[in-house]
């Protein structure tokens, strides 16, 4: 990897596999990471007492977490699978945090990044990098300043495909206390988390169907 591609972040990653993300909000999970109680959750509203979701599968290649897990609901059991990356880069007092979080779709895939209102990425900040040169990267405006950064459908499915060729994501920015941050994240694993992903979203029958 090129030299400028080393992060200087402190690196912290999700402890409880069996939560995911809010997509609405940063809220739940900046409670959940400064928490010290490893098992504290939501559901996707926000009303979910902890243990709710019950961890079947849970895989960690580098810094992807391949997780799948379930529930009951209204009677019938609800599965889901995902992959995770989190990242607490600033601790507090100026805590700070992003994830992506991808997930199977009625059509297709799921890529959505968790971005805290605030922050702010250099134009050519939010990218991924195959050795010099970039292979993809984003500029809509609610990726860059932490409003809304949701891929799915094509879109979805292209940034999936750099993350499967590319070596690293690259993130230039200045987080919502005003420090600057420079993190890369590795793909090398990458394609070991999806492949496994994929095969136990398969078993669950999670995965679009194919004409």
């Amino acid at each position: 990897m090129h030299p400028s591609h080393t992060s200087t972040s402190r690196q912290r990653d999700l402890p409880d596999p069996s939560q995911a993300p809010n997509c609405e909000t940063m809220r739940w999970i900046i409670l959940f990471l400064v928490s010290a109680l490893p098992a504290f959750g939501q559901d996707l509203q926000g009303n979910d007492t902890a243990g709710n979701w019950r961890v079947t599968h849970h895989e960690i290649f580098g810094i992807w977490n391949s997780i799948c897990d379930e529930r009951e609901e209204n009677g019938a059991l609800r599965q889901r699978c995902y992959i995770r990356r989190a990242e607490v880069f600033s601790l507090r007092p100026k805590f700070a945090a992003q994830f992506v979080f991808i997930t199977p779709e009625p059509e297709g895939f799921k890529v959505e990044f968790g971005i805290e209102p605030g922050t702010f990425y250099s134009p050519s900040g939010f990218r991924i990098d195959k050795g010099d040169e970039t292979i993809w990267r984003t500029r809509r405006p609610g990726c860059l300043t932490g409003l809304s950064c949701t891929f799915d459908d094509h879109r979805g499915q292209e940034v999936l495909d750099a993350m499967l060729n590319g070596d690293a994501y690259r993130f230039v920015f200045r987080d919502r206390h005003g420090q600057s941050q420079d993190l890369t994240w590795p793909l090398d694993t990458f394609g070991s988390a999806w492949a496994d992903f994929t095969a136990q979203s398969q078993q669950r029958n999670l995965l679009a169907v194919q004409d």
